[in-house]
């Protein structure tokens, strides 16, 4: 069977499953059995186009359409109330790993910025001053050989407002900028890896690298993660204006703003634990080696949640 023929097939209920999702009234219970019968019918037709058509834009669609389709049949929005906790262990490493391709782009171009701007500090640091503020430049020749903990407490939250605990809004605006097609995003991404690549490189040539990441390393395997995750949804938006399935460009926004937004959600709530951490172990008088290993543990883990382990899947009702 061609591709064309499948989908002339299989239209009408595609077509009847669409409409099912966009009624926002109060469904009845024949809607409701209905709309399973029809989740479970799109998710065999997601299988056999992704086996026998994997190139074509209809699975693209469908797999749109049934993410639609799963949220409504088990209401799995993160937002509902005893939710959050599901939504947690299952939920957002799903979405997570569904569209880890967005996210590992938003990985690599802050990675990119970053190595870039470390090495220009490290090789012309007079030029990179420019790149952050005057203030921070200032408080980094200051520390000399000291360790970080050692300087006034308003000098310590300086530098962490202005690398970390900036990260939260950096997440949002890169989440929404990425309706500028993408290029928010990628902006945002860029520019935030630039800056922290040139203070980690300046850092590095005052001698007082130990200092920035015995303070960074704590919370910053999460709030870093996050951004990336932030970044990645945001241009799942932008992709979905660039490129819509054969559903309309409004309703391919939609499905993408329904995954972006539980990718988001997951970040809110893992950067008030990355803030904790920032208020109370990162700027302590813990050993230094003591804070960087509780920084890796906290990525180790982190990781392991999101990629290793394997979230329950949910029963047929």
């Amino acid at each position: 069977m061609s591709v064309t023929d499948f989908i002339e097939k299989k239209q009408p209920l595609w077509n009847e499953l669409e409409s099912l999702l966009q009624n926002n009234q109060k469904a009845s219970a024949d809607d409701l059995n209905r709309l399973g019968y029809l989740y479970r019918r799109i998710t065999s037709d997601l299988a056999v186009a992704r086996r026998d058509y994997p190139q074509d834009r209809c699975v693209t669609y469908l797999n749109e359409l049934a993410s639609s389709a799963h949220s409504k049949v088990y209401q799995s929005s993160p937002f509902k109330r005893g939710s959050v906790w599901h939504f947690l262990r299952d939920g957002f490493p799903k979405v997570i790993r569904e569209n880890i391709v967005f996210v590992a782009i938003a990985f690599l171009l802050f990675g990119l910025a970053f190595a870039g701007a470390y090495w220009s500090a490290v090789k012309i640091p007079e030029f990179t001053e420019d790149l952050i503020p005057e203030e921070i430049v200032s408080h980094i020749k200051e520390l000399g050989a000291t360790d970080w903990n050692n300087t006034e407490a308003e000098y310590r939250n300086l530098l962490a407002s202005k690398v970390m605990t900036n990260n939260i809004r950096v997440a949002f605006l890169a989440f929404a900028w990425g309706m500028l097609f993408m290029v928010g995003s990628v902006y945002i991404l860029i520019y935030n890896g630039i800056f922290i690549g040139t203070i980690g490189g300046l850092c590095h040539v005052h001698g007082v690298s130990l200092a920035l990441w015995s303070f960074a390393s704590p919370h910053g395997y999460i709030e870093l993660t996050m951004i990336f995750i932030a970044g990645g949804a945001g241009m799942r938006l932008g992709y979905a204006l660039i490129s819509p399935t054969v559903l309309t460009r409004k309703r391919t926004l939609i499905n993408a703003a329904k995954i972006a937004i539980q990718m988001l959600g997951g970040c809110v709530i893992l950067l008030v634990l990355a803030g904790l951490i920032e208020g109370f172990i990162s700027p302590s008088n813990l050993p230094n080696a003591f804070k960087i290993a509780f920084g890796a543990v906290t990525g180790v883990l982190l990781f392991t949640y999101l990629f290793v382990l394997k979230p329950k899947s949910n029963p047929i009702s």
